[in-house]
């Protein structure tokens, strides 16, 4: 557009009232076209170090890096044997592995950690990494017990920094799209049930790597067994659709179906999450004779019951079930945690937030009491600390 058309144009809108669209648009006009390409260009991807590799989703991170969201800057990885394993992966080829982590913060100067560890180390990972002012992301569940999350949760508004949590039930579109058709006003009216069933085959069957194998079934380093690894998908999905809310009781049952294979932890396990209006069962097993991530929602008027990842069955009254594909567009997991840690904000309300998986923590430690001790746990007893 000419300069002597701007600039009237500029000037209508002045008299308009609409000065800060005349004062964009004069920018527009005298900076041009290449000037505005440049303000809003692509951030730079962020720059992630790998910390541990025990963890059997770094194959999937790996396999999916895109240069554009995120840089592999470094890996932190102890174990020789494991590093072996993966160093010759096209992605993780060029950077350098680090035995200290101290170092490796130091020498490869991420913007964000991405822990593959087992779940233990989450804690010391995040107390060498939150100082610095770096942000977290584990893989789920958050934490091994409810005392070592809270001390996740101080570090970071003592340093200002994130910790997030990655599910691969986030990214389900379907499980997104009936968040959305939830709430007294929406299809399915007041929520009442929600059924959540979780699992494999178990880790021996599936043939989980022995580096994975070593810690998943050690309760000490995973926080437990099918109960952790599993359960942890129904408490995040329930404190997801229920808007944060945390039930006031938690009830669990574990069993070992394989004490052969899986000595030292549980195998299979209930969970029943009790609110005043909702009540939500989690079956969390290493014996589904297939993998599964699903769920049942009822309310009052209807229901969802999803299939896969994609689909699901609306029905309303008592009308026949109708089959969905899932509208909403995915979201890229690389894309959208890198954007989340640009943002420098905790992503309140989403499945991978601080505030979430606080309560997921803590029904996870309900849970685990309760199936200790046969009795219901309040989760009034489990408190934060002062911050």
């Amino acid at each position: 557009m000419p300069a002597t058309r701007i600039a009237a144009l500029s000037l209508l809108l002045t008299r308009l009232r609409l000065a800060p669209l005349a004062a964009a648009l004069a920018w527009v006009g005298i900076c041009g076209p290449a000037s505005l390409q440049a303000a809003t260009a692509a951030p730079a991807p962020l720059r992630v170090l790998i910390a541990g590799m025990a963890h059997g989703h770094v194959d999937d991170f790996l396999d999916k890096l895109k240069p554009d969201a995120m840089t592999l800057v470094g890996v932190y990885e102890p174990n020789d044997t494991t590093w072996e394993k993966y160093r010759s992966h096209p992605n993780a080829a060029h950077v350098t592995r680090y035995t200290d982590l101290a170092r490796a913060l130091e020498a490869s100067h991420p913007d964000a950690v991405w822990a593959f560890s087992d779940t233990l180390d989450h804690l010391p990972i995040v107390r060498a990494a939150a100082p610095r002012g770096l942000a977290v992301i584990v893989e789920k569940p958050l934490a091994v017990s409810w005392a070592a999350a809270d001390e996740m949760a101080q570090l970071a508004q003592r340093h200002h920094t994130l910790i997030l949590t990655n599910y691969e039930t986030s990214w389900y579109t379907n499980f997104a799209e009936i968040n959305t058709l939830l709430g007294a006003e929406g299809p399915l009216g007041p929520l009442r049930q929600i059924y959540v069933q979780a699992g494999h085959a178990g880790p021996v069957k599936i043939n989980v790597g022995p580096e994975f194998l070593d810690w998943l079934r050690d309760p000490e380093r995973a926080g437990g067994g099918a109960l952790f690894d599993f359960g942890c998908y129904g408490a995040s999905l329930a404190t997801w659709w229920l808007g944060n809310r945390a039930p006031t009781t938690v009830s669990a049952h574990t069993s070992q179906f394989d004490p052969i294979n899986y000595p030292k932890c549980d195998d299979h396990a209930v969970l029943q999450l009790v609110y005043p209006d909702v009540q939500v069962t989690v079956v969390g097993s290493w014996h589904w004779p297939y993998s599964r991530k699903d769920a049942a929602v009822y309310g009052e008027r209807g229901s969802a019951v999803t299939t896969d990842k994609r689909h699901y069955f609306l029905r309303s009254g008592t009308g026949a079930a109708v089959e969905q594909d899932a509208a909403l567009k995915a979201r890229d997991p690389l894309q959208w945690l890198a954007e989340t840690v640009r943002a420098g904000r905790d992503p309140a309300g989403d499945p991978s937030s601080l505030e979430s998986n606080l309560i997921v923590m803590r029904i996870l430690e309900a849970a685990r009491r309760s199936a200790a001790t046969g009795r219901a746990i309040k989760l009034d007893e489990l408190v934060s600390s002062p911050r």
